[in-house]
């Protein structure tokens, strides 16, 4: 996805899979709702009314899997730091509509796919300065904006004693030599 600065990092395989996944096992839950509710009548004159009934039951579970798979996938999108827990769920889900033939089986492995790519996704890291969830190239709550000229950068302060200095951002103790902050990456001021 783009925006406006460039990329927003989220596990775009795991997002499309689980969607697509999503889709096809709510296509196949409503049209085993619809046949079902067609032939009912015709299993019943069999003396198979509750077998029909049965199924028709499970397609509405299928119908809400389905539902919570694709807005799981949206989830997965939307917001990033939630991406292992709803994988996890994608893939519970995935697997239980996979017993019953969920969107056609390919639909419950699809979405079985996205879920594991949710699990193991890492979000790649920032750049230095740059909050998580923003996009890149877009300056964070606090930054200037356009035309404005940028803050000077703050200081950094000699530890006793150490030889290292302490960064002016998140206050850790840096390294002598180093040219950045081994916590927050901000660059050392000379180095």
């Amino acid at each position: 996805m783009q925006s406006r600065g460039g990329p927003v990092d989220y596990p775009r395989g795991a997002h499309i899979l689980s969607l697509i996944g999503g889709i096809l096992i709510l296509i196949d839950a409503i049209v085993v709702l619809i046949a079902f509710a067609v032939l009912g009548t015709a299993l019943a004159s069999f003396g198979l009314g509750a077998f029909g009934a049965i199924i028709i039951a499970l397609a509405g579970i299928g119908v809400v899997f389905a539902l919570l798979i694709i807005f799981g996938a949206l989830r997965i999108k939307s917001q990033p730091t939630s991406a292992h827990t709803w994988g996890i769920v994608i893939i519970l889900l995935a697997l239980i509509s996979f017993l019953g033939g969920g969107g056609f089986y390919i639909g419950s492995i699809l979405a079985l796919i996205g879920g594991i790519l949710a699990v193991v996704w890492k979000p790649t890291a920032p750049a230095p300065g740059q909050p998580y969830g923003q996009p890149y190239g877009q300056p964070g709550m606090g930054a200037p904006g356009p035309g404005m000229p940028p803050p000077p950068p703050p200081s950094m302060t000699p530890m006793a004693g150490a030889g290292g200095v302490t960064c002016a951002y998140c206050g850790t103790a840096i390294p002598a030599g180093s040219k950045f902050c081994p916590k927050c990456g901000a660059a050392v001021p000379g180095a």
